[in-house]
């Protein structure tokens, strides 16, 4: 039988401490142990929250897929945690409760009325058991208490000892920290060239942009980014036989060709080595700052299937996540096609594409959390 969640982070301390179970202070001297099980115990389908406190000088981040982390703090309070930087406090009044205080957050957020922010909220994370996880003991002395950190309706939340709410927006979070983003849509080219020029950033910031077309003439990356901005990207160009190619080194529409693989296996050799190198060259100053588009997955497909695909795709999309990188990859069919289904857990989220009865429209889909957006207009915002 499984260990709950309270017991297994004090056995993992003991021995980080190599010390006994029995001789570590009460793990609810710090934590209210039955909410901490509660809030942990959600099932491997759900992905919330995490919990991260301090233990006998150790900091403790506990997921409810059974994973703990240990480690040596090096501050000494924990607020917002790692990554989730890009979330902002909520002015809530403090004179009502945390959870009605939560949905009132969130709903100011999410644009979602109460009875639907509450409803998501409850199938995430045990709202009683979060507002108990750092309350007093009944003695009345108080306790440290932990940080929960779960996502809902596409909003990151922060909930730190003292129940200060914190929510920022996870697709902010993912354009920020880097990741993998599946496009699918069966619609023309010229928007799939929008969304891909919206993943590849803002003109405004000095990013390393990557290109691997595999389908699509080298013309797209001026399309994209601009000339002036196309002139500094690097052009893997899979040397279909059907093309004609130029020779390497500069092209004419822009962007500079670093290497033309004849065959898959080289493509993804030089896709990775690419992005590797950008990691290793001192160029990338901040998460998000290598953009990465692969344009598209059609040759991949038609030649290897989707297990050969996946497979193609799995040290590609580990490579972005190790700098922190974005990357973008085209697969142009709808989006119920039987190759995204079978492809989309490879990626952070699924960027759908259509055009409904009020023009373009984009749709994004977030894997971690299975939240969907609503339809929205598909155009170039002006940052990103």
């Amino acid at each position: 039988m499984r260990s709950s969640p309270s017991i297994s982070i004090v056995e993992r301390v003991a021995a980080e401490t190599d010390r006994s179970p029995l001789e570590l202070p009460p793990l609810n001297e710090t934590v209210d142990v039955d909410a901490l099980d509660r809030l942990l115990e959600g099932g491997a389908d759900r992905p919330w929250p995490t919990v991260v406190f301090r233990y006998v000088d150790r900091r403790i981040r506990a997921t409810v897929d059974g994973e703990i982390t240990i480690s040596r703090p090096d501050e000494d309070e924990i607020s917002v945690v790692d990554e989730w930087t890009h979330v902002s406090v909520a002015a809530e009044p403090d004179d009502r409760s945390l959870g009605v205080r939560l949905v009132s957050a969130l709903a100011d957020r999410s644009g979602r009325d109460r009875s639907r922010v509450r409803t998501a909220v409850a199938e995430v994370v045990d709202p009683d058991a979060l507002a108990r996880l750092s309350r007093r003991r009944e003695n009345g002395i108080s306790r440290p208490g932990a940080t929960v950190l779960f996502s809902v309706l596409g909003c990151d939340v922060v909930v730190d000892a003292g129940g200060t709410i914190s929510v920022g927006s996870t697709l902010g979070r993912l354009k920020r920290t880097g990741g993998n983003v599946l496009i699918a849509g069966g619609v023309p080219d010229d928007l799939v060239d929008v969304a891909s020029g919206n993943l590849l950033g803002d003109p405004g910031r000095d990013r390393r942009h990557l290109v691997a077309l595999l389908d699509r003439d080298r013309s797209v990356v001026s399309a994209r980014l601009g000339p002036a901005r196309a002139g500094s990207t690097q052009i893997v160009d899979y040397a279909m036989s059907a093309r004609s190619i130029a020779p390497t080194g500069a092209s004419a529409d822009g962007g500079r060709v670093v290497d033309e693989p004849t065959d898959l296996d080289e493509l993804e050799a030089a896709i990775d080595a690419r992005i590797r190198a950008f990691g290793t060259g001192g160029c990338l100053s901040a998460p998000g700052d290598l953009r990465l588009c692969v344009d598209s997955l059609r040759p991949v497909l038609d030649e290897r299937g989707t297990d050969g695909a996946a497979e193609f795709l799995e040290p590609i999309c580990e490579a972005v996540r190790d700098v922190s990188g974005l990357g973008h990859y085209v697969l142009p069919v709808d989006r119920e096609n039987d190759a995204v289904r079978a492809l989309e857990s490879l990626f952070d989220a699924t960027v759908e594409l259509r055009v409904g009865d009020c023009g373009p429209q984009q749709r994004w889909h977030l894997h971690e959390s299975g939240y969907a957006t609503d339809w929205i207009g598909l155009g170039r915002p002006g940052r990103r």
